[in-house]
């Protein structure tokens, strides 16, 4: 039996492209280089009505030793029909390169979605970093280093790393305070089994050189030209404790930054809780106040 239907567009048709290379980096030794990939999902909208739309770029966490850049893509696909370009990418893990590796590999992600605007709809004035863990500190240090930089190197030079403002789920802001994810080696620990993430990062445990710990404390940029911050994180969270984030916006505030932090109640690290339709609302509330 043959129907009519009369649909109206409330929400946004999206367009996904995976594996897109947005840099080639060493790797394993000086002569050994690998593509680094982003996806992209792509509100199409309304076909008759085009326009630049602002970017999320998400890092994956997983401690700096793993991460899968696609695994977020089914919540960030809320945003995409929000209206929103996603971007989620990959970067070098600490199994290859100590830091500053990380951080730089997420700034030529920032560089290429700029240089692209154009072939890809972006409105450069209007990226977002956002993560979660050790993605959400990647997040992070892009937004406190914002406009100074540092960690610039690659191609694409000739546009800027700058965010207009980050999204940190439940990522440290601070690596020089005593707690499980940053001590040294302890076989009679049973948090982690094996170095520390942070002692992986970076070559040595941020306690024991807290000043040489500095370049990867988000803390230590933060000024009152830092870009907005929403952050959330668990109250259980028994790998990076809720209180990083609490002092951090703490920071934030005597830096005159704005800024919003939530606790999700009794929620763990990466728990499902976190990422729940009452997330997305705050997160699209949030950026409707802070871009401009």
């Amino acid at each position: 039996m043959k129907q009519v239907l009369n649909i109206e567009m409330k929400e946004n048709f999206i367009a996904m492209i995976s594996g897109i290379t947005f840099a080639r980096t060493t790797y394993w030794f000086p002569y050994d280089y690998k593509d680094l990939k982003m996806d992209l999902l792509l509100p199409l909208g309304d076909p008759g009505k085009k326009k630049k739309r602002p970017v999320i770029l998400w890092f994956c966490g997983g401690g700096w030793l793993t991460m899968e850049r696609s695994a977020h893509i089914p919540f960030l696909t809320a945003f995409a029909k929000a209206g929103y370009i996603v971007a989620s990418a990959e970067y070098r893990l600490a199994a290859v390169r100590h830091f500053p590796a990380q951080i730089e590999d997420a700034k030529k992600a920032v560089r290429f979605l700029r240089a692209h605007a154009d072939e890809f709809g972006i409105d450069p004035d209007r990226i977002i970093a956002a993560g979660e863990s050790a993605g959400g500190c990647l997040a992070t240090l892009i937004g406190v280093t914002s406009g100074k930089n540092i960690y610039d190197v690659g191609d694409n030079l000739d546009v800027s790393s700058n965010v207009s403002a980050v999204l940190n789920f439940y990522g440290p802001g601070e690596f020089i305070r005593d707690s499980d994810l940053n001590r040294p080696y302890n076989p009679e620990d049973g948090m982690f089994m094996g170095y520390r993430p942070a002692e992986m990062l970076l070559g040595y445990a941020p306690v024991l050189h807290p000043e040489e710990a500095k370049k990867i404390s988000a803390s230590h940029y933060v000024d009152l030209n830092t870009p907005p911050f929403f952050i959330i994180h668990g109250t259980a969270d028994p790998v990076i404790p809720v209180s990083v984030s609490e002092d951090f916006c703490e920071l934030l505030d005597q830096n005159h930054v704005y800024n919003e932090l939530y606790e999700v109640a009794g929620a763990t690290h990466a728990d499902p809780r976190i990422y729940q339709s009452e997330t997305v609302s705050l997160i699209l509330r949030f950026l409707d106040r802070v871009l401009h």
